[in-house]
């Protein structure tokens, strides 16, 4: 018997440093045990770090028996195939099937023993921090923690064993109006993170998550950056198909929830009311909706994002007020929640006054009970994207912290009617300050961050954080963040028509267009040869025109390939700027434009010229 697994170019150890009794424990999963691994080269060499997923190579679900292998290679490692780009989803670095003499017992599960004959082994990568939800309970509120035994063991210790000064002291730490704040602020940003992360997932690459949850986001230790993991309920969809359908065996709703026999596919208390299975045994199904049974679609993974958001805003109350839930959520969940009336619509009536009403409106438009038309995309009481989901959330944070969920009576008191407007006003006008005050050091501390290890994989982030920079500059100070931006996107040479659409939006929301020539004629002259249709087209809409160099080719160049307009004035910008070097590629573009058959008969007879001597004009510029 041997603790060493043997991939096709590493060799994998359990890292036994880890944990919290040092056995390199991580968590057990809804199919797979997971442990931190160590990596090293086959001849040896550097270690690194790794996480080890142990998995059943066969489960049984209703009275079948799934190849659960087969199942991970066919669907699950193409989906993670797919998804690679984008460097906030989780790696996989290796699959190994036969863990040869491998085996260890598990003592988190009662006689499981981890060996080839059972299991087999999916290498990921380590995320050195937090889950969603140790941060929020461990890290934000310091509701729970490890203690150290005189054995050399840990156990963890909940808040409500806590000794009581310690308890008061943690409870008028949530009473604080800068830290409720402070902890709003964080989770509003992550949740506009993970709305960008799924509309990669969901609406470009065509993926369902369908087990979001706060263990399944992970906040990174440095930069608080998020990590989406846990794809093993993935599934693919399509654009004309919009639906993925699961065949899950009917749950006694009265017995325990088992892996043999899910009550759900995914997990109990964030997924949606479609994804439950049939009632069997004589139990009753829990809610009293107009669903199709296991017809999932974007709005499962939004009702499952939204309950995720909820469990985020009232995770203090949740533990503080139930040492239930504090020891073991999940028949929490299953014992309060499994219902129509406490699962759908969920708010924020247990939470500290000072959390924004606009949230609530977001968690319990994507947690709201299902109806007959919930899945029709006209259908505006149910979100259907996460553009529309992120544009509402943004909405709230711009607008947080000046509104709070109630009213400051002394306030209304004290003062008459005209000093309560003028204090309001300045109130106001104090708070916008503060929040582009800190909302920009916020953005440029992430700036910082982001540009020191900046891949083309990353650009999501760049557009966003770009946008993020402009919103919270002051008037002043928006030329030179700007520039500070499209520096940074000019320097690897040519741009693409991303990049330029990334530029041309920011220059949409500076509040000068002093500047707008300018900035308009780098642009052109960054452009790149094959994406300037796309470019041009992306200036043209910018409503304010300018008499700018860049800006005059770019439109010759949208009149003449976009419009199909214009081919005289094109030929004249041409003439005009065949020998400015600085619009090089430009240039060549609008000639390729206008070399054409119909163009050159349509230029020679506005020349008064032939056909060839139009043909050998166009030929010698840019060459």
């Amino acid at each position: 018997m041997s603790r060493e697994i043997r991939g096709t170019d590493f060799k994998f150890t359990v890292d036994t440093s880890h944990g919290l009794n040092k056995d390199g424990f991580i968590a057990i999963g809804t199919e797979s045990i997971v442990y931190k691994g160590l990596k090293t080269a086959s001849e040896g060499g550097l270690q690194f770090s790794c996480v080890l997923k142990f998995k059943p190579k066969f489960v049984r679900s209703g009275d079948e028996i799934v190849d659960r292998l087969k199942k991970f290679k066919d669907e699950e490692l193409t989906i993670f195939d797919d998804l690679q780009e984008c460097r906030s989803i989780v790696r996989i670095f290796d699959v190994i099937e036969d863990l040869g003499d491998f085996s260890m017992p598990c003592e988190h599960v009662a006689g499981k023993v981890i060996n080839s004959d059972g299991y087999f082994c999916v290498v990921e990568e380590y995320i050195d921090g937090w889950s969603l939800e140790e941060y929020c309970r461990e890290e934000s509120w310091k509701l729970r923690k490890a203690e150290q035994l005189e054995n050399g063991l840990s156990r963890v210790i909940n808040y409500h064993d806590y000794p009581e000064d310690e308890r008061q002291r943690i409870d008028l730490s949530y009473r604080n109006y800068e830290n409720i704040i402070k902890y709003q602020g964080e989770i509003i940003q992550f949740m506009i993170n993970l709305c960008e992360i799924l509309e990669f997932v969901t609406e470009k690459k065509n993926i369902l998550h369908l087990d979001i949850k706060p263990e399944n986001v992970m906040v990174t230790k440095y930069g608080r950056e998020l990590v989406l993991i846990d794809f093993g309920r993935a599934k693919r969809i399509t654009k004309a198909d919009r639906f993925a359908r699961a065949e899950m065996a009917p749950a006694d709703y009265k017995g325990r929830e088992t892996i043999d026999r899910m009550f759900q596919y995914g997990t109990l208390g964030y997924a949606a009311p479609e994804c439950y299975a049939e009632a069997a045994e004589g139990s009753e199904f829990p809610f009293k909706q107009p669903l199709e049974k296991g017809k999932m679609s974007i709005e499962s993974d939004i009702f499952s994002f939204g309950a995720t958001f909820w469990e985020c805003l009232n995770i203090f109350e949740l533990v503080t007020g139930n040492k239930w839930f504090s020891e073991d959520s999940h028949d929490f969940y299953k014992e309060h929640f499994l219902r129509d009336e406490a699962y759908c619509g969920r708010d924020l009536s247990l939470t500290s006054i000072h959390y924004h009403k606009k949230l609530e409106n977001i968690i319990r438009t994507c947690t709201k009970a299902r109806t007959a038309h919930y899945l029709e995309e006209d259908n505006r009481e149910f979100y259907h994207s996460y553009s529309e989901l992120k544009k509402d959330i943004e909405d709230a944070r711009n607008s947080a912290p000046t509104i709070v969920r109630a009213e400051n009576i002394k306030v209304r008191n004290a003062f008459g009617m005209f000093g309560v407007t003028m204090a309001v006003a300045t109130a106001f006008l104090l708070m916008i300050s503060l929040y582009r005050l800190v909302g920009y050091r916020v953005a440029m501390d992430k700036w910082n961050s982001l540009v020191s290890g900046y891949n083309v994989t990353r650009f999501y982030k760049l557009d966003t954080l770009s946008m993020d920079l402009i919103k919270t500059s002051s008037g002043s100070r928006q030329e030179n963040t700007y520039r500070m931006i499209s520096e940074f996107t000019y320097q690897d040479g040519d741009i693409d028509d991303k990049e330029a659409a990334m530029l041309v939006k920011l220059l949409k929301k500076m509040s000068s267009t002093e500047h707008l020539g300018e900035h308009i004629d780098e642009l052109m002259m960054h452009g790149n040869q094959k994406n300037f249709r796309e470019i041009s087209s992306e200036i043209m809409t910018i409503e304010t025109e300018t008499d700018s160099d860049g800006y005059r080719i770019a439109r010759a160049i949208y009149n003449a390939e976009v419009g199909r307009t214009g081919y005289t004035e094109a030929f004249e910008v041409l003439d005009s700027y065949k020998d400015d070097g600085r619009f090089r590629n430009a240039v060549i573009k609008l000639r390729n434009v206008l070399d054409n058959d119909e163009t050159i008969r349509l230029l020679a007879e506005y020349k008064g010229t032939e056909r060839a001597e139009i043909q050998q004009y166009l030929a010698e510029i840019g060459g």
